[in-house]
């Protein structure tokens, strides 16, 4: 029989409980960060970390507002979720955490998905959007040959243009 995250009359439970912990891509990054790293980690270096992921940029190039909204709700959600589900050890005075037991539950869902590479699929919708907006646009101004466009045609395009990034997206994440 495996190990229970939390007492619970069933093991429904305690895997429904442990996937509401996972589901959050921010309390997934704390786990793999705190993996990798031995020992307690600051909690500036954490939030330094994970902004970086969420900015698509070099932790060297995170600025001071990135990290900081990020190092707050560290500090006020997810740590303390974490630390209450034996997952981390969260010293808040000392800004130190590492794992604690109960990440041990955590690390075989958290392999499971390792590796796979994770599209940030707003960036394919603002792309077809802005496709989308400068024929349309120079249109509007009367610039040839966009004005002898009819709006229909651009509504197909624009609408094409959406479907196939759905499409795309839905293919992505059903092989997931």
């Amino acid at each position: 029989m495996s190990q229970r995250l939390f007492p619970a009359d069933s093991d429904e439970l305690s895997r429904d409980a442990l996937f509401s912990i996972l589901r959050n891509e921010r309390r997934r990054e704390v786990i793999n960060y705190l993996r990798e790293h031995e020992g307690p980690v600051d909690l500036r270096e954490l939030s330094e970390y994970i902004a970086a992921i969420e900015n698509d940029c070099e932790q060297s190039a995170v600025t001071y507002k990135q990290r900081k909204r990020v190092q707050t709700a560290l500090y006020q959600m997810h740590l303390p979720k974490l630390a209450d589900r034996n997952i981390v050890s969260y010293d808040r005075r000392a800004g130190k955490i590492e794992l604690a037991d109960g990440a041990m539950d955590c690390l075989p869902y958290l392999d499971a998905v390792a590796g796979k590479r994770h599209v940030r699929w707003w960036r394919w919708y603002l792309a077809a959007a802005a496709a989308a907006t400068v024929p349309i646009g120079l249109a509007a101004l009367g610039v040839r040959p966009f004005a002898a466009v009819p709006g229909l045609g651009y509504a197909v395009v624009v609408c094409t243009a959406f479907v196939a990034v759905s499409v795309a997206q839905a293919v992505s994440e059903r092989g997931d």
